[in-house]
């Protein structure tokens, strides 16, 4: 069990011996080990699967479940889910209870299912893929030290709604393209991102496609309206919304874009970027 003691503000770390108390009773074995910066989570994951173990259980938000993946893609071990962070979109398709006593319940009966991840010239992503609007969302959520949770994603998006200029877009997927001015460009392994918005309601984590989503310009106070339809994926139907399906994108803009990965920012924007399926590339206990 990798447990970041950062998340949730800090909370998680104050939370460890409640999470050994629950493990035991649901009769889960195991080490915890503690994070100590970003990206020790792939650190210490990817000691634990050079060690043999079955099953490495990330105990974080979706930036913990992000890292810990990065190290059992391609790999025989499990990712195992213990939720204790302020984000927790990837369980909500997996059916994991939110709960850490429903959580450690699902670890302890250790049933898995094979599932997609994209890969982005060699990192991964789990669950989603933002780039425009959507990656600045994420940098301003990144840089909250009060709000966190659906509450900060919901600020910083409101934020980015009034601010954030449009950019001229190509995207090309398996057999269609498509150029424009944009707001955001996503692409989806699940349903859910930014603390359950619902970006890609029919997509599925072992479907072998992902789901791309291109929000067309609008003025601002049109924005409003259109905000409130990406929480129950509504938006899909508006007239300057495009969904697509492919197994490769292709993106490029007229200028650098922030770009999030489960809402992990890449550490620099991006002008040209790919995206292509890796189908059931990570087993995941569920």
């Amino acid at each position: 069990m990798i447990l970041n003691p950062a998340a949730d503000r800090g909370r998680a770390g104050a939370r460890q011996e409640e999470l050994r108390a629950v493990l035991a009773k649901a009769g889960v074995k195991g080490e915890i080990a503690l994070t100590e910066r970003p990206g020790h989570a792939v650190e210490l994951a990817r000691d634990a699967v050079r060690a043999g173990a079955k099953a490495v259980a990330a105990a974080g938000g979706d930036g913990t479940l992000h890292e810990v993946g990065q190290a059992l893609v391609g790999t025989e071990a499990a990712l195992g889910i213990l939720p204790m962070g302020s984000g927790n979109d990837y369980i909500r398709v997996l059916g994991i209870p939110k709960d850490l006593t429903g959580a450690a319940a699902v670890l302890a009966r250790g049933r898995h299912r094979a599932v997609d991840v994209a890969d982005v010239h060699g990192q991964f992503s789990l669950n989603s893929f933002g780039m425009g609007v959507e990656g600045q969302i994420a940098a301003d959520y990144k840089r909250m030290r009060f709000l966190k949770g659906e509450v900060g994603y919901l600020y910083a998006t409101v934020l980015e709604v009034v601010r954030f200029p449009p950019f001229q877009a190509e995207v090309a997927g398996n057999g269609w393209t498509f150029a424009g001015r944009l707001l955001s460009v996503s692409v989806m392994n699940g349903p859910y991102a930014g603390g359950g918005y619902r970006l890609a309601p029919h997509a599925r984590l072992d479907d072998g496609v992902l789901d791309v989503g291109l929000i067309g310009n609008y003025p601002r106070l049109v924005r409003f309206v259109v905000l409130p339809k990406t929480r129950d994926g509504s938006y899909l139907n508006l007239a300057r919304v495009h969904a697509r399906k492919a197994e490769r994108v292709r993106i490029r803009s007229d200028r650098p874009l922030p770009v999030h990965m489960d809402g992990e920012l890449l550490p620099e924007p991006v002008q040209e970027i790919g995206v292509s399926l890796r189908p059931r590339a990570l087993h995941v206990i569920a």
